[in-house]
């Protein structure tokens, strides 16, 4: 399997999980991190942050779904699934079995709009998470308001400067500047680099 990361916007679309044990919770609890549209079909389960329905997989089920993760125990079943899945164009994982995938789950650092997945394609998610752990204890503290301070300082930067390469050179200080003083510079300090870098 070769894997391209991306992003897509899943404004709008409802994750249907297959499967109600300890693995469709991990599944589900990484999922609410974007969305609350997710619908659970399983037999037996004690999920209660979904919409579930308490019953066996029928086919017709899918229809409830944009994109499909299936973790069930029994392996026909979800072979069976991911069957339908790819003949129908649905996005399909299946648990442990990434020969049946059509995406995969990587692990995710998630502070506010800034995410980063980490995979190995399968090759050992003991390593992805370890990863993700240490990409966690080294984001700064206030990035989430950082991050929010940037993207007003792109609404205004460019209105003092024209030069494509000065602006890029400007929006790197002014995140430097915010990352050394841990966010506690002033709006004011931020305005007048601007105006420096203007000159």
């Amino acid at each position: 399997m070769t894997l391209f990361p991306f992003y897509e916007d899943i404004e709008g679309k409802t994750f249907l999980v297959i499967g109600g044990g300890k693995v469709a919770k991990e599944k589900i609890g990484r999922l609410r991190l974007f969305t609350d549209k997710i619908i659970v079909v399983a037999k037996e389960t004690d999920i209660r942050d979904a919409d579930v329905r308490q019953k066996a997989f029928e086919d017709s089920d899918l229809a409830l779904g944009d994109i499909c993760i299936v973790a069930t125990p029994d392996r026909q079943l979800n072979s069976h699934i991911a069957a339908l899945c790819q003949k129908q164009g649905i996005p399909v994982n299946v648990v442990d079995d990434r020969n049946l995938c059509s995406f995969i789950f990587p692990s995710i650092v998630k502070r506010g709009d800034l995410t980063v997945s980490i995979t190995t394609a399968g090759k050992s998610p003991a390593y992805a998470q370890k990863l993700r752990r240490e990409i966690e204890a080294a984001l700064p503290e206030h990035i989430e308001d950082i991050l929010d301070r940037m993207e007003k300082l792109r609404g205004i930067v460019p209105e003092y400067i024209i030069e494509q390469r000065t602006r890029g050179n400007l929006y790197k200080q002014l995140l430097e500047r915010m990352l050394e003083t841990e966010n506690r510079v002033t709006d004011e300090e931020l305005l007048e680099m601007i105006k420096e870098a203007q000159e």
